[in-house]
């Protein structure tokens, strides 16, 4: 890392002292140092500035996963690398390298690697956090399971606004999951009313998680459609993160994408998996705050799965009688 306010964190990883990252560092010398460092050892994880972020661009070989850009800037100047870079992954904030999470944070993160790019982001939580699992088949049972949700966590002594982030995340991600996904998918032709009931099959429900321990509040919501895809959530950001916030409405998902954007930014760090076709899971972290910086970080995960679902949908009607009333269930066509 070049940036001279990063110097200070390029001596403690090489030194071993002072920082909270899993293992000591070493500064290498040239990219081309760093690439084969990370190609001899998939659980190194390579720190690089937003100047070193354009000269690996240039270097003209496949670059592998484990890079991580590290922001000294807003979460928006962040989200504006994953364009030009569509090698880049990983990135987190300076603070986030000094915040009490780091530890915890990167080892999940080495683990993620050495899953081949295909991590179960429950995993990422370990047995510390006090936690509850639902599978969640009807999109008219969400009000309910985010009441107890905020219940539990208040039980558990969250603080009031950290509540609200998550909950406000959750309804987001399960909306996404009902609705924005098996358009996508190609359940449906157009957007859909997110006034209407949507089932999914049971063995297909989306999958909720939310928890917490004594610096750190989750949730996680994985559903059976595996249809985001890195450039439909990168247009997201990027055009929700205009400091005018002149948002132009996508009409093919029926939404701007905002709730997306608020997502990334109220929370301390964001970690998506998509297998193509499969699932889409996404965690959200809020961490107890810190001196210093309110830390972010986000972490994506797109791969490839198998051949597609075939989705299907329909009601005591059809589909295209479907008011404002009525409830619709989904369902895998038998190839």
């Amino acid at each position: 890392m070049s940036d001279p306010s990063l110097h200070s964190l390029a001596a403690k990883l090489a030194s071993g002292q002072g920082s909270p990252l899993p293992s000591p560092g070493t500064r290498v010398s040239s990219l081309e140092e760093l690439v084969r460092a990370l190609r001899e050892d998939e659980s190194t994880l390579a720190f690089v500035d937003h100047h070193a972020l354009p000269q690996l661009s240039r270097i003209g070989a496949t670059l592998p996963p484990n890079i991580i850009g590290v922001a000294t800037e807003t979460l928006a100047s962040a989200v504006a690398w994953l364009q030009p870079y569509p090698w880049l992954s990983h990135v987190v904030s300076a603070s986030t390298l000094d915040h009490p999470m780091a530890t915890w944070h990167f080892e999940n993160l080495v683990t993620s690697f050495e899953a081949g790019g295909k991590p179960r982001l429950l995993d990422w939580l370990g047995p510390e956090v006090a936690g509850r699992r639902i599978r969640l088949a009807k999109s008219n049972k969400r009000v309910e399971r985010l009441e107890r949700m905020t219940d539990f966590l208040g039980e558990k002594g969250v603080s009031g606004r950290t509540i609200q982030q998550l909950r406000d995340a959750a309804e987001e991600l399960l909306t996404n999951a009902f609705y924005d996904a098996p358009v996508s998918a190609g359940a449906f032709d157009e957007a859909i009313s997110r006034t209407l009931d949507v089932t999914l099959p049971d063995n297909l429900a989306c999958d909720l998680a939310y928890g917490c321990r004594d610096d750190l509040a989750i949730v996680r919501v994985k559903d059976p459609f595996g249809s985001l895809t890195r450039k439909r959530l990168t247009d997201v950001l990027m055009r929700c993160s205009r400091t005018d916030m002149g948002v132009e409405v996508d009409e093919s998902m029926g939404g701007a994408g905002l709730g997306m954007w608020k997502v990334f930014s109220v929370a301390s760090f964001v970690a998506i998996s998509v297998v193509a076709h499969r699932h889409t899971e996404i965690l959200v972290g809020v961490a107890k705050r810190a001196p210093g910086p309110k830390p972010f970080a986000f972490h994506l995960f797109f791969s490839e799965g198998a051949k597609p679902r075939s989705w299907t949908a329909f009601n005591d009607e059809t589909v295209q009688q479907a008011s404002l009333n009525n409830s619709v269930l989904l369902a895998v066509k038998a190839r």
